[in-house]
């Protein structure tokens, strides 16, 4: 009878462990001293109606990126971080801009070659922990004051630069721009159909609150397949002052994501995103007569793969 009863409980040891579904502990599990690279590619249409014109703006940003692992304290990784390459392209009815580090004849005295030449290159450094909270950026004002070297026979134009740039390369803004391109891993282990939501914000050119709702949808083998979908709205109230101007925002929107993920190292292979905003920007300023309202839609498509 004891051997019946051994037997019975280890067929039922067996069904438990089948029947249990796999579970996995989503964390960035890097080496120090590799580096990691992530290819972006981003696309970004907006549709805007000024005085009851319609104006479409066109962008494009890609480029690689490299994150070399330099410590690791407890949970906290310690990196260094180098836009290796930058592309970016701006087209408008009245205006076309286009920047690429790659191209050996680029005209080195136009100001937004210059401008995006003192990126590429430079060297930051950045903490995140395991989970893919990024804790902290340092180094990226430094490209500030580069500008005073880039711009030095034309100082009036270097304080213009500067001055126009001041928010967007900041520390924090960095901080919060790597935020939104690592995914965030819940606590817990995952499993098929696992659940779990984060929060980020963007803070340039506007600061916009995101929501982001995850689902596994795949464990296998050394790959977990996420899909999901979230919110981005800005405060409401939301206003920024630039140039003498006043714009209130009142934008909300859609996301939808995908992302193949390395289960081993957490390292994503393939991110795709989908950004819509909806919504009116409404821009005071002593020479208008009255606040310009500016009813707007913006799409943006963003894809990261590893190299």
């Amino acid at each position: 009878m004891k051997k019946l009863n051994l037997f019975l409980l280890l067929i039922a040891v067996a069904l438990f462990s089948f029947d249990a579904p796999a579970q996995t502990a989503l964390r960035y599990n890097l080496k120090v001293g590799e580096t990691y690279l992530l290819k972006q590619h981003t696309t970004q249409a907006i549709e805007q109606n000024i005085s009851g014109m319609s104006q479409n703006v066109s962008t494009t940003i890609a480029g690689d990126i490299s994150i070399k692992i330099n410590d690791k304290s407890s949970e906290v990784y310690t990196s260094e971080l180098v836009f290796e390459s930058m592309l970016f392209k701006l087209e408008a009815a009245m205006m076309n801009m286009s920047y690429d580090s790659n191209d050996a004849n680029a005209d080195p005295n136009n100001p937004l070659n210059k401008t995006f030449s003192l990126i590429v290159g430079h060297k930051f450094q950045m903490k995140f922990d395991e989970r893919g909270n990024v804790l902290e950026v340092k180094g990226f004002e430094a490209v500030l004051e580069k500008l005073s070297t880039a711009f030095g026979d034309n100082p009036q134009q270097a304080a213009m630069m500067k001055q126009q740039l001041s928010g967007q390369f900041s520390d924090e803004s960095m901080k919060h721009t790597m935020s939104s391109m690592l995914i965030i891993y819940p606590v817990e282990k995952v499993k098929v159909g696992s659940k779990w939501t984060t929060n980020t914000q963007l803070v340039q050119p506007v600061p916009i609150d995101n929501t982001f709702n995850y689902n596994v949808d795949a464990v296998s083998g050394n790959e977990v397949k996420l899909s999901g979908s979230g919110t981005m709205a800005t405060k409401e109230g939301q206003s920024v002052e630039q140039m003498g101007m006043t714009q209130h925002f009142n934008l909300k929107g859609d996301v939808s994501f995908t992302a193949n993920i390395n289960a081993k190292t957490g390292w994503p292979t393939e991110v795709k995103l989908t950004q819509s905003l909806d919504g009116n920007v409404a821009i005071e300023s002593a020479q208008l007569p009255a606040p310009m309202e500016m009813p707007m839609k913006i799409k943006t498509e963003s894809t990261y793969t590893s190299m």
